[in-house]
């Protein structure tokens, strides 16, 4: 009796190592945000000389990588799924002239924060986020691209070039995007 219960109990077990196992492969349980660079480098075959910088929160990552002379980019955006989730889930990547050019915002269906991605040329150097009581200034390295995470609820956001301070500095425009929540199955 006891063999056959220790059987039975060896069996469940690695049953349930086999399922994590396949769970894991099949990119089920998510990718650590430690661990979202180096997935990064490999899914998107970012060379190593080049910069990977971005910005995480606890449901949205957000990358930009490029080389040392700004010359090309790949961005990268990522959720963490409510429930049974381990990590990030990738939602959309690639290249897009809009961020060659100037700032994308992309939100993913279902989720309260956006990512604002930008390889700079437009030498973005500050943003306001204005809740209506208050406004917030976050600096930016004008001469660095850039990945922000921010909650859709935090206000209006404005971004100003090296020209804010003159009389022809504008807010400078972003392109909206809307990535899906899933990815569908190919």
């Amino acid at each position: 009796m006891k063999k056959i219960f220790l059987k039975i109990v060896i069996g469940v077990v690695l049953a349930c190592i086999l399922f994590v196992c396949f769970l894991y492969t099949n990119n089920e349980i998510g990718v650590t945000s430690s661990k979202l660079e180096a997935d990064i480098r490999s899914s998107q075959k970012i060379k190593d000389d080049w910069t990977v910088d971005g910005s995480v929160s606890s449901t949205m990552a957000a990358y930009i990588s490029y080389p040392q002379d700004l010359s090309d980019h790949s961005f990268s955006v990522y959720v963490n799924r409510p429930g049974l989730s381990f990590g990030y889930f990738f939602r959309g990547g690639g290249t897009l002239s809009g961020i060659q050019r100037g700032i994308v915002e992309f939100t993913v269906e279902g989720y309260n924060e956006r990512a604002f991605i930008s390889m700079n040329q437009q030498q973005v150097q500050q943003l306001e986020i204005d809740d209506g009581n208050t406004i917030q200034v976050v600096d930016i390295d004008r001469n660095k691209p850039f990945a922000i995470v921010l909650p859709i609820n935090a206000g209006n956001i404005t971004f100003y070039d090296v020209n804010k301070d003159n009389p022809e500095g504008k807010p400078l425009p972003h392109l909206q995007l809307q990535l899906p929540q899933q990815l569908p199955f190919l």
